[in-house]
């Protein structure tokens, strides 16, 4: 263990500040937000990027900033109103990933759920029932999150990340 990360995030809410904080703080990381990113990240052994979900996909400044990456390992995180492991969720994370520069390998992704604001809250509520947005509850079940359950997992999944990166080394180490 001990290699050197490099933890991007968007947040508008906090949500997805709280997880990187929690990603970052468990393998002791740089932490910056995506307006203080680095152009040149060829110093990290790897560069995880968390951002909110839009439209399906990364926020735009998290959309740039991905598009910026050359030749390092990923790990993808995302905060979003759905219920984990959704479609919608999963089909974000292929969509970052099509977004990534050149010679960028993703190595773990971790999601969940993020509190929406109050606007949005408010907007759901008030939908027509026709409106192919009110049958998520997703905006209803987020209220809370992260929670610490949540933030634990993300601290997990950092160590994990670590062990697979340890394991991948090794392996490589012995086919030389």
């Amino acid at each position: 263990m001990g290699y050197r990360w490099l933890v991007i995030y968007s947040s508008v809410t906090g949500n997805t500040k709280k997880v990187a904080e929690a990603i970052g703080g468990a393998v002791d990381a740089e932490i910056v937000p995506v307006e203080d990113a680095p152009e040149d990240v060829a110093g990290y052994d790897l560069v995880a990027v968390g951002y909110w979900l839009w439209r399906g996909g990364p926020d735009p400044k998290s959309a740039v900033c991905l598009a910026r990456l050359r030749n390092v390992r990923v790990v993808l995180f995302e905060t979003h109103a759905t219920e984990n492991r959704s479609e919608h969720a999963v089909t974000a994370f292929a969509r970052a990933g099509t977004m990534l520069g050149e010679g960028c390998s993703v190595i773990g992704v971790f999601e969940c759920q993020g509190q929406v604001s109050e606007a949005i809250r408010k907007r759901h509520e008030s939908l027509p029932p026709n409106d192919p947005h009110a049958k998520s509850t997703g905006w209803k079940t987020s209220v809370g999150h992260p929670d610490d359950a949540d933030i634990e997992n993300a601290r997990a999944f950092a160590l994990r990340v670590e062990e697979k990166l340890d394991r991948f080394g090794r392996a490589r180490d012995k086919s030389a």
